[in-house]
């Protein structure tokens, strides 16, 4: 026993040594730890190895030192390979402590990291005192030894779970989780654990030789101590997290708050049974102003019997723990009825459904502007009628139905109404559609769907319970006579197109192509009438829809041509003039005649630009013949009637020969004896312009027209133009020689030159000559011919 007789003295070195394992060991925690550890994989991970690796290491160096740090010196160096137990032991306790502080919560947590304490404490003596018994072959075994070591080990212990339970739960930086304060305090802890374990294995023969340790508590009072440190501190700790956990929660209370106070939509807290027990601001308003203090209620209380439903289906939802979102209206009293997304969003605290949050976004504005855009995008804004658009889906909706019910499709055209635009304004022309689209309204059988289609087209469609003949014979006779509009009495007559389905057609495009086609016919035979689609009719008409379709084109590709029909003094035989007359090579039809697309172009309001377009190549045509030295003759050009009341004829005209510098007595304007019966004031002050420029005008096909004569020799024109039904009897019939001969004694009192138009025959031009009629223009003298066709006989001064 007296190898043992030595002082036992603190090595400081060890000591320290230990002191820094435990402080390496104890910042590995919180870096451990980062993230939670909520089982045993978890903290085996690949990534988690290495620290936990290292966390073990210096678990392992403080028993180590721990140990050394009390034990002989002599010892140290003859039983170190001993002292090698302490280090695997401590990898093994640092894991277990480290799993079972992993699981703590609630009170259930407190529970179990007290046991964990206890399971530590008995794991930590029985790993000690087994330390000390191979060491010393003998340990201390009295029972208060015992017991005094077990409740110092577990005070420190318990402190330590607590502690490094609250860092691991903690987030931030690694000092902000594991302050130094109470790191130094665990490092210390686990410094002095396995040293006072130590001691108090020791035999108690060992202890009794120690020179200058009179009190065997003292180990213990320092273990106490520092577990009573560790106690304050992590309830400091505890306190600064609950008074930091209440910051936050008191800032996210601000911001809900904040949320539902100043949220820009309506916002309503429901409890548990859907019944209303807030509202914000906006919400508020929006129930008419409720005072604060005055008793909420249900949502469907506002709402008309027919929403009460669909409030109570979407609520069902929320109840159940889902969200929803429906659109519904608000009826508050006599307010306007208010257009509401309804989002409800439910309240669930640990799973349980508590309440709900209903966010209602007031889209009444936005319902209206959606209400006008789609007025817009398919009403017609002149009539208020549906438009195209509107009876396009309509009919595809018809034609597409499942029970195949036949209906009628019916287009309405009103004849000549491009010409009461073009003579008096389209302000004017918007009065004419208003009334005449009310005078279709009373035509037409209820129950018809009536819509306006272009400016002067409607579409209406009849079901199968309605008759279409009688519908049509009934507007038909509504426009039959004249009506007032104003101070003018207007004759507009409709032209009708029917087509049946699904006879004339299964989908709504065919439809509508036949229902044209049909509407074509009508037109083509004189207006006023209508017509049923006609599948032998089809090829002529659609030809007549392509001409329409395709004049514009005509006019911009110079698909155009000009022809000249020459004008031929009947003494000598000498070219006096030229005709200028347009013909249309179409590229699918061939050469079209005028007969077919000049009516097409006046009804389509494309006659202005395609006279314009006849005028400028005249024009270059003059120029042309000019530059190749030929004799200077008057070439003639057609104005219409809606072409003349161009506000900007006169000056279209003038600049057109001034750009190709054409002298004005070159152009000659042929203007029909009808454009006379609209407007003569304007028109006599058209034509005077005209006539002051140096530029002829020519009365065609006089003797056709209703005009007066009685204003005749008020006309600033220069030349009439005898028409060719009067001229083709001349030799037979004694009534059309006696017209001619007055319209022939009329022109000479009014001073007019004379030209006669559809010579055919020698014996014509005799008898012209014989009444002194010396200027003539027919197929007997030439037919249209192109330009370089012409030949000039003679200077127009002779």
């Amino acid at each position: 026993m007296t190898h043992y007789s030595k002082a036992i003295l603190i090595n400081e070195y060890f000591a320290a040594a230990g002191l820094l394992c435990s402080v390496i060991a104890c910042l590995m925690i919180p870096l451990l730890t980062s993230g939670g550890v909520r089982s045993l994989r978890e903290l085996l991970s690949p990534a988690r190895i290495p620290r936990l690796a290292l966390m073990g290491l210096c678990f392992g160096g403080t028993v180590l030192f721990g140990t050394l740090a009390v034990l002989p010196g002599e010892f140290v160096a003859y039983e170190f390979l001993y002292l090698l137990f302490p280090s695997a032991a401590g990898l093994l306790l640092c894991m277990l402590a480290l799993r079972l502080t992993g699981d703590s919560g609630g009170w259930k947590g407190a529970l179990h990291f007290t046991s964990s304490a206890a399971v530590l404490t008995v794991l930590i003596i029985l790993f000690n005192y087994s330390n000390v018994y191979l060491l010393f072959g003998r340990v201390d075994l009295r029972a208060e030894v015992i017991l005094t070591a077990a409740i110092g080990l577990f005070s420190a212990l318990f402190s330590l779970v607590r502690l490094a339970l609250l860092v691991t739960r903690r987030t931030g930086r690694i000092f902000e989780r594991f302050p130094p304060a109470g790191l130094l305090f665990s490092a210390a802890a686990t410094t002095i654990i396995p040293a006072v374990m130590t001691l108090s294995a020791m035999p108690a023969d060992i202890d009794s030789l120690v020179p200058g340790i009179s009190d065997r508590l003292a180990p213990y009072i320092l273990l106490f101590t520092v577990a009573v440190g560790l106690m304050i501190l992590t309830d400091r700790y505890r306190e600064e997290d609950a008074e930091k956990k209440y910051r936050e929660l008191h800032e996210k209370e601000m911001h809900y708050m904040s949320l539902f106070d100043y949220n820009p939509d309506a916002v309503f807290a429901l409890d548990d049974g859907g019944r209303i027990f807030d509202m914000n601001g906006r919400a508020r308003d929006m129930v008419s102003r409720i005072p604060e203090g005055a008793g909420l209620h249900m949502i469907t209380e506002w709402t008309s019997t027919d929403q009460q439903d669909k409030i109570l289906q979407h609520y069902e939802k929320v109840l159940g723990g889902a969200s929803d979102e429906i659109e519904v209206t608000l009826q508050i009293g006599s307010r306007e009825p208010v257009n509401l997304i309804l989002t409800s969003l439910p309240i669930l605290i640990e799973g349980r459904f508590t309440g709900a949050y209903s966010i209602a976004k007031n889209i009444t504005e936005s319902k209206k502007n959606q209400e006008k855009i789609r007025h817009l995008a398919y009403y017609d804004e002149l009539t208020d009628l549906t438009n195209r658009k509107y009876m396009r889906e309509y009919v595809d909706n018809l034609a597409s139905g499942k029970k195949d019910l036949p209906f009628y499709l019916f287009f309405v055209d009103f004849d000549r109404f491009k010409k009461i635009n073009d003579l008096f304004g389209h302000e004017f022309g918007d009065r004419v559609i208003r009334h005449s689209a009310l005078k279709l309204q009373n035509a037409l059988p209820a129950g018809t769907v009536l819509s306006r289609s272009t400016a002067d087209e409607f579409i209406a469609v009849l079901d199968s319970g309605l008759d279409p003949l009688q519908a049509a014979q009934a507007i038909v006779r509504e426009f039959s006579l004249p009506f007032q509009v104003g101070q003018q009495m207007i004759g507009l007559t409709a032209s009708i197109g029917i087509a049946r389905f699904p006879e004339d057609g299964i989908d709504g495009e065919t439809l509508f192509n036949h229902a044209d086609l049909a509407r074509f016919d009508a037109k083509s035979r004189g207006g006023g009438r209508f017509s049923l689609f006609d599948h032998s009719r089809a090829q002529e008409n659609q030809e007549r829809l392509i001409l329409e379709r395709d004049l514009q084109a005509a006019i911009e590709q110079d698909q155009l041509v000009l022809f000249y029909q020459p004008k031929v003094d009947t003494r000598t035989g000498e070219l006096v003039g030229v005709e200028a007359l347009v013909r249309w090579k179409h590229p699918a039809l061939g050469m079209v005649p005028p007969l077919k697309f000049i009516p097409v172009a006046e009804e389509s309001g494309l006659i202005v630009p395609l006279e314009r377009w006849v005028l400028r190549t005249a024009c270059r045509q003059i120029q042309a013949w000019a530059r190749e030295g030929r004799p200077q003759i008057p070439v003639a050009v057609n104005i219409s009637q809606i072409h003349l009341m161009q506000t900007d004829i006169v000056e279209s005209v003038l600049s057109t020969l001034e750009e190709r510098m054409i002298d004005h007595r070159l152009l000659e304007l042929e203007v029909t004896e009808s454009a006379m019966m609209h407007n003569e004031e304007q028109v006599i002050a058209i034509l005077s312009r005209f006539k002051q420029a140096g530029i002829a005008i020519s009365l065609d096909d006089f003797g056709t027209g209703y005009s007066s004569l009685s204003y005749m020799h008020l006309l600033p024109i220069d030349c009439l133009k005898i028409d060719r039904s009067f001229i083709k009897d001349i030799t037979t019939n004694e009534n059309s020689r006696a017209i001619v001969e007055m319209i022939l004694t009329m022109a000479r009192q009014l001073e007019l030159r004379i030209v006669a138009e559809g010579i055919e025959y020698e014996e014509q031009v005799a008898l012209l000559r014989d009444l002194r009629c010396f200027v003539a223009q027919g197929f007997y003298y030439g037919k249209p011919v192109p330009a370089e066709e012409i030949h000039v006989c003679s200077d127009l001064s002779s």
